[in-house]
């Protein structure tokens, strides 16, 4: 599914450099899987912030869109740190990466140029998603605080602004919400703004870190983040809400619904998206034959966001 992010990162807490003016970026070009072997070693010895893209092809399949990682390619692998003393930590990242010294690049850069990488994004219904630096700019009523560190689910793609326009438009209060595949979880902060009294965020990834981070931005605390593979993993989810958002893919929409029994659950109204044109009929008959109905659909560009309710 297109919706795998095209960078890796690792980051610690948000106690590190917001305050500070300058930091570093240490760069070195490395097999892709080499990196990945990599990372938590850098972690453990207190190199927090890395970044890297890994390099992959997007190609087309019967499910829609999908990456396939290039294998045995190098890629730059950046390393971001606040204090510098260039002599020790060349001779730390020599032995810590296996690398000739002169294939290390440092570069002093400023870090407001480094945190404000993303645009606000103004979204239709007159909604904003802002950076916490430029959060003050708007009104908080119609404001959704968003730090984003490159997951899937910043507001950028098609999905989760059509995602948005249902949520926000909707009066969510004493009401139930699950959020599979939350990614950055900015569709569980919306659904808390709109007054959720409850929601739970699955995602496959280790995400609850940043999903947190993302609620206390926003001021909401009744979000509860689960780490699980619902299509391995069955009936996981043994409760249910009254909504459901599920983002992902198109036949991994299918597999999730069937793995967690959620079209037994008469009472709840789905949001549907990461689905493409031509194959989201896969997931609408399989609503209508477990006797929902398509309450409203919307297309932007290829991709087709669904909302359906039982009949």
């Amino acid at each position: 599914m297109v919706k795998k992010s095209m960078s890796a990162y690792a980051h610690a807490g948000r106690d590190l450099k917001l305050g500070e003016k300058t930091m570093y970026e240490i760069t070195v070009k490395l097999p892709t899987k080499k990196i990945e072997r990599l990372i938590p070693h850098l972690y453990q010895k207190g190199y927090y912030q890395t970044f890297y893209e890994v390099p992959l092809d997007v190609v087309t399949d019967a499910n829609g869109y999908a990456f396939v990682e290039r294998k045995n390619e190098s890629t730059d692998l950046n390393i971001y740190i606040n204090d510098f003393v260039e002599a020790t930590e060349r001779r730390k990242l020599v032995e810590l990466l296996d690398i000739d010294e002169s294939s290390l690049v440092v570069k002093e850069i400023n870090e407001l140029n480094y945190q404000q990488s993303f645009d606000d994004i103004i979204l239709e219904n007159g909604w904003v998603i802002t950076t916490p630096d430029r959060m003050d700019t708007y009104d908080k009523e119609k404001r959704i605080v968003l730090d984003s560190q490159g997951n899937f689910g910043t507001g950028y793609h098609e999905t989760t602004r059509d995602c948005l326009y249902y949520i926000l438009n909707h009066d969510f209060k004493g009401l139930s919400a699950a959020d599979i595949g939350a990614g950055s979880g900015v569709l569980s902060v919306a659904a808390a703004l709109k007054g959720a009294s409850l929601i739970d965020t699955f995602d496959i990834q280790p995400v609850e870190r940043e999903v947190l981070y993302q609620c206390e931005l926003n001021g909401v605390k009744n979000v509860k983040v689960f780490q699980s593979d619902l299509i391995k993993n069955k009936n996981v989810i043994q409760k249910e809400y009254d909504w459901v958002f599920l983002n992902i893919g198109t036949q991994e929409n299918r597999d999730v619904l069937t793995s967690q029994r959620l079209l037994d659950c008469k009472n709840t109204t789905f949001i549907l998206s990461g689905m493409l044109e031509w194959n989201f009929q896969l997931v609408q008959s399989m609503f209508r034959e477990a006797g929902f109905r398509l309450e409203d659909k919307k297309q932007s560009n290829e991709w087709v966001t669904c909302l359906f309710k039982a009949v």
